[in-house]
């Protein structure tokens, strides 16, 4: 999309505006506020409002349960997960894999099968 509209030439920055500046997180923020809000998200039980952060934590976390209901390598995996997030080191990458219920199962899912093998892949 970008290349259709000519806007590949104007930046190497991923998020762009349409002078070809890149967009800070403010505006980003802003935009998405205004997005859930019209969309009529809002916090469950009275929680924290959706946030860009929130969408990166969820989105970690989503891959790695899916990795691991897949059956990949997720230990060979998480690097790539880090690089996509934007992190240097795979080390930054785990705090945003929370534990949650869904990501747990998979995992002991994933333990489970190695275990009934013996303790081999």
């Amino acid at each position: 999309m970008r290349r259709y509209l000519r806007y590949d030439a104007l930046s190497e920055v991923f998020l762009i505006s349409e002078k070809g500046k890149a967009l800070t997180y403010a505006a980003l923020a802003r935009w998405f506020t205004t997005q859930c809000q019209q969309l009529g998200i809002e916090p469950i039980d009275e929680g924290r409002r959706p946030t860009l952060h929130a969408l990166r934590h969820t989105f970690a976390v989503e891959r790695v349960r899916r990795w691991y209901e897949a059956g990949a390598d997720v230990r060979a995996l998480l690097p790539t997960l880090s690089v996509y997030l934007g992190h240097v080191r795979p080390q930054d990458t785990y705090w945003y894999l929370s534990a949650t219920p869904e990501l747990l199962t998979a995992a002991a899912a994933k333990f489970q099968h190695y275990a009934a093998r013996g303790g081999s892949s």
